[in-house]
């Protein structure tokens, strides 16, 4: 579960710099997002991964 939560993190973290940083976007939220929708959808599947992440670690200690 914990490698599911680094993929989510990448996935909604990274839509979120993308941008800034080379000028286009990668994954697949800007697919079918667009705009406000697109950053909003970016921040809580970045944030879902890391709760899923913080999870799996918890629950292996």
């Amino acid at each position: 579960m914990a490698f599911l939560g680094v993929i989510l993190m990448i996935q909604g973290f990274g839509g979120l710099i993308a941008d800034h940083f080379f000028g286009k976007n990668f994954g697949l939220l800007h697919l079918v997002l667009d705009g406000t929708a697109h950053t909003v959808a970016s921040a809580v599947v970045g944030v879902a991964g890391l709760l899923l992440t913080i999870g799996a670690i918890a629950k292996d200690d």
